[in-house]
């Protein structure tokens, strides 16, 4: 495997084969779903925080009023890293960070029905042309094969042959599924994807996928509304918890 170079930037998908190693370790340490959703085995995906680290972020969610599933934090330049906060508070709409190491983070925050995310797919100008568009929406569809539906959120990257580009992605399977011991499963398979992609030159190619919040859910929540918010990018940790007061999303 080649080494990366100090200062390397993993935006542009340089690195991608640590990410991957990194990625596949997560996702093969449990079935992501646990049965029927099991939290216990979704939570092992999650990157552990760090016990030397001080900082951290918290905040509560004053809109929408209601419960939250899960908050995480993505540092975008190292986003194979995925921590999943605490939920707060007895209704369950404040969340807690802590041992995070010092970085920057975006958020996504998680409803039974809806999710926001202030994720940042590209350092630079997102510059991917309508034919980059359509290649990427087919290679992505065609990913996956166990998931029927893929619902593309947004996509982002630079346009031309060595260049990334990444992607939000719903991923559902709308049938059937027999649980771990054959029988049927009460619900569908649902998780949301944050996945990247590099320019090879004939097309685009999936270099790495990570999971996001793998579900079994009803057939009403299979394909959750989707929203972009600004308030959960690019939010600062340094060496103390963040306190982010009381947020008020999609206004």
């Amino acid at each position: 495997m080649r080494r990366m170079r100090p200062g390397q930037n993993r935006m542009n998908g340089v690195g991608c084969g640590v990410m991957l190693i990194v990625a596949a370790a997560a996702c093969l340490a449990a079935d992501p779903f646990g049965g029927e959703g099991s939290s216990v085995a979704r939570h092992r995906l999650y990157t552990p925080p760090d016990p030397a680290a001080p900082g951290g972020i918290k905040g509560t969610i004053a809109r929408p009023a209601k419960p939250l599933a899960t908050v995480l934090a993505i540092p975008p330049d190292t986003p194979e890293r995925v921590y999943e906060a605490k939920i707060t508070e007895p209704d369950r709409r404040g969340f807690l960070f802590q041992n995070l190491p010092a970085a920057r983070y975006d958020l996504v925050v998680v409803y039974a029905d809806e999710f926001f995310e202030g994720l940042q797919l590209t350092r630079g100008e997102n510059t991917l042309t309508e034919a980059d568009r359509e290649k990427i929406t087919a290679i992505v569809t065609a990913s996956d094969p166990f998931f029927t539906r893929k619902v593309i959120h947004r996509m982002a990257g630079a346009t031309g042959r060595g260049n990334a580009a990444r992607c939000v992605v719903t991923l559902y399977r709308d049938r059937e599924t027999d649980d771990q011991d054959y029988s049927k499963l009460k619900g569908y398979r649902r998780t949301f994807k944050l996945i990247w992609l590099k320019d090879v030159g004939p097309g685009w190619q999936v270099v790495q996928k990570r999971d996001l919040y793998p579900v079994t859910v009803e057939a009403a929540q299979m394909n959750p509304l989707h929203h972009l918010e600004g308030l959960l990018a690019k939010i600062r940790v340094t060496d103390q918890v963040r306190d982010l007061g009381m947020l008020e999303l999609g206004k």
